[in-house]
């Protein structure tokens, strides 16, 4: 049987994703496929090399420091983004809220740990495996999969920019499938009952982004792509194919969330709410 844990973005929502997580590890919960998109592949990684509470500490401790985001790293030259990459995915992870790289490479051995990035030439989403002998690229990878437009510039890799994975393929459920998983345990940021609606930021985007017209087009249609990945989703999680996992209400938290009660409260829906499904996940898991 192989395990896949489906992680969607959200950005500081994801930190119901992060409880969610946390309650599966103190369950022995080990998934042998984790994918993800934007801020859920990026703590996705914690749990991967399982440190518990580490996303919690992170992001209570760090994600209202005027080190961490704000608009005056969007208009650093040598930062370009909302979020200063430097503090965030280079300070943080390897001085001040260590990520355990030898415990991520060791359990990553026989699993696939996969980013999920947009292409800005094809508009399409490409799947990347998250190397455990390269950080640079571990890094980067996952800053390309965090790549909202507007607030963040393009990354570059391997002669590719890329942006947001969440913009051509918000929640990676079928890739899994593909890819293999029996089963697939699916964490969602938004409440069951979300609908997303065109966004002005998007129609903004897709001016802005108009050298780019397949990118452009996806921006457009994203509102679209999402709501009928999620109405895929739950048609086969009422079938009992697939497990799915949302949180109680996410009515006015901001995608940039920084106050660290708000972060704790989400992050405690996440816990709780898995603490009191896992009578049922683990029926999923093993029938």
């Amino acid at each position: 049987m192989k395990l896949g844990l489906v992680l969607e973005g959200g950005a500081s929502r994801s930190l119901f994703s992060c409880g969610v997580m946390d309650a599966l590890l103190e369950e022995e919960i080990f998934a042998d496929y984790v994918i993800g998109v934007s801020a859920g592949i990026a703590y996705g990684t914690s749990y991967v090399s399982r440190q518990i509470g580490r996303n919690l500490e992170l992001s209570v401790g760090y994600m209202h420091d005027k080190r961490y985001m704000g608009a005056k790293h969007l208009f650093d030259t040598k930062n370009r983004s909302y979020y200063n990459k430097a503090f965030a995915f280079h300070a943080i992870p390897k001085e001040i809220v260590p990520f355990d790289f030898d415990a991520f490479a060791k359990n990553s051995v026989d699993k696939e740990v996969i980013a999920v990035l947009t292409n800005l030439n094809t508009g399409k989403p490409e799947y990347h495996n998250l190397p455990c002998d390269d950080w640079d690229r571990h890094i980067d990878l996952i800053w390309a999969s965090c790549a909202l437009p507007i607030i963040f510039k393009p990354e570059k890799i391997d002669d590719n920019l890329y942006m947001d994975g969440g913009i051509s393929d918000p929640i990676p459920f079928r890739r899994a499938l593909d890819d293999g998983c029996d089963k697939v345990i699916a964490v969602l940021t938004r409440e069951r009952s979300y609908s997303k609606s065109g966004a002005l930021s998007e129609t903004l985007a897709s001016r802005i982004y108009s050298k780019y017209p397949e990118f452009s087009k996806t921006l457009l249609a994203r509102h679209e792509n999402y709501n009928r990945s999620r109405k895929e989703l739950f048609d086969l999680s009422d079938k009992g194919e697939l497990f799915v996992i949302t949180p109680t209400d996410t009515t006015g938290f901001s995608r940039t969330e920084r106050h660290p009660e708000k972060l704790r409260a989400m992050y405690d829906d996440g816990y709780n709410t898995a603490k009191k499904v896992m009578p049922q996940l683990k029926e999923y898991i093993n029938k």
